[in-house]
């Protein structure tokens, strides 16, 4: 019961941030940070100045995302998400930021 009653919360604490309107674009995930970090600084140069890396630990390995935003919308996200892909990132995806 505890655990389910934990898993609801976390449910509902996700929910507002979609809901105020905040996405981001991650646009790849790397494994070093380094890595990241570079591509980071490409998209600086390109003039996509609210880049950002973020660590994260999955299925205990560490993993840094490339991430673009905070958007208000979903609509600004998308735009942004076409002005990346003419820059040659055509797999990124919009989460809600958190």
């Amino acid at each position: 019961k505890e655990y389910r009653r934990q898993r609801q919360m976390c449910i509902r604490d996700s929910k507002p941030a979609a809901a105020k309107g905040n996405f981001v674009l991650q646009i790849a995930a790397y494994t070093t940070s380094e890595d990241a970090q570079s591509r980071r600084d490409k998209l600086h140069q390109a003039g996509v100045t609210n880049a950002f890396v973020e660590q994260a630990s999955i299925g205990g390995k560490q993993q840094y995302r490339l991430r673009v935003g905070p958007f208000p919308s979903r609509d600004a996200a998308q735009a942004a998400q076409a002005r990346l892909r003419t820059l040659g990132y055509d797999n990124g995806f919009i989460a809600a930021a958190q």
